[in-house]
């Protein structure tokens, strides 16, 4: 089986990350795996570094005259079977190739963001074979944005639990953070909606009460930087740590004693699973989407999206519990080996793959 992924978006996330897994588990399984990308993007770089074939391409609303005819040449030349397209940009470009050459198509969808009614927006959701929904709330958009029942797949993405393994070092020494400190942060990508800001205001609120650190470690700008930096009271800027981005998630979750996702749009959420995987005990918007696998005090704690009074009084009481920090982490990772793993991934993709091209 060839499978032939697009990819518009430049930056890492979630998305690119569900791509990148994808393609390293048909390998394994001894099917071929394509990437046509942005070029100079993240992915193209990361997926060349994994031995994946990558096309780089100019995905934009202004060269579909020429992005079409481009992967129109590489699926003919490839020998594709089944194209799977991800971002709106190379939904279209992608989507025609594969129509055009007449393979299968798979469109995932992996954001809460509302889906267009107008005729070409229904046109090009009603072309693929599938839709591949990466979380419940992602489906239920789906669904009510006219899309049709039976073409809406459910699958999530996953977590590589043996990479993000608890058992890795940790970055304290690195980071030069003194004994007793407790560590709370994220690994998101630096957003509006994923909530940030109102991290930064709940640490203001538990720094005057507490010996704690912030960390955060996603890619931002210098101006960015210095946004989220000056939310923050100045006695407790000396506290904050900006790692921008990192290829060491896993050594950076596990310095966080406390991890905080703060996002209030959120399609799944592969930072927060990557945290639950390596034992972190999690703080949470209560969100549909988080609840949909997070149980308040089983396996995470919920607060009030966008409030940093009740995100920071959560908090706080979990640095009072480390006994309830200890429980939560082991219970988060027990639900991503139940539900999130890259195996179930892997094998429910490629049975959909398998009984699509059967059809």
């Amino acid at each position: 089986m060839v499978i032939l992924h697009t990819e518009t978006l430049k930056r890492w996330g979630g998305q690119q990350n569900r791509v990148l897994l994808e393609c390293l588990g048909l390998l394994d399984r001894g099917h071929r795996a394509i990437i046509a990308c942005n070029r100079g993007s993240v992915l193209a770089r990361r997926a060349r570094e994994q031995g994946i074939k990558v096309y780089e391409l100019d995905f934009n609303k202004r060269t579909y005259l020429r992005t079409i005819p481009q992967l129109v040449r590489i699926i003919m030349k490839e020998e594709v079977d089944i194209v799977s397209t991800h971002s709106s940009v190379d939904s279209w470009a992608g989507g025609l190739a594969a129509k055009l050459t007449g393979r299968r198509l798979v469109r995932f969808r992996h954001n809460l963001y509302p889906i267009g009614r107008d005729p070409l927006t229904r046109f090009i959701y009603a072309i693929p074979d599938r839709i591949v929904a990466i979380s419940e709330a992602v489906k239920g958009i789906c669904e009510g944005s006219g899309v049709k029942k039976e073409k809406i797949v459910l699958i999530y993405s996953a977590v590589d639990t043996k990479r993000f393994n608890p058992a890795v070092a940790d970055l304290r020494k690195e980071l030069c953070i003194p004994d007793g400190t407790i560590t709370i942060g994220n690994t998101s990508t630096f957003t509006r909606v994923k909530g940030q800001q109102y991290l930064t205001k709940a640490f203001n609120i538990i720094g005057r009460s507490y010996n704690v650190s912030l960390i955060f470690a996603g890619r931002m700008t210098d101006r960015s930087r210095e946004k989220y930096i000056n939310l923050v009271e100045p006695g407790l800027r000396e506290r904050v740590h900006c790692l921008n981005h990192r290829d060491d998630i896993p050594e950076v979750l596990k310095t966080l004693d406390i991890f905080v996702y703060p996002s209030y749009m959120e399609g799944l959420g592969t930072a927060l699973l990557e945290a639950m995987a390596m034992e972190r005990p999690v703080v949470v918007s209560r969100i549909p989407t988080f609840e949909a696998f997070i149980e308040d005090g089983v396996n995470g704690l919920f607060f009030n999206p966008k409030d940093p009074k009740d995100l920071a009084s959560r908090i706080g009481y979990l640095i009072n519990n480390p006994l309830l920090r200890g429980s939560l982490g082991r219970n988060a990772r027990h639900t991503i080996e139940e539900r999130f793993t890259f195996s179930r991934m892997i094998e429910t993709t490629l049975a959909l793959y398998e009984e699509i091209l059967k059809g």
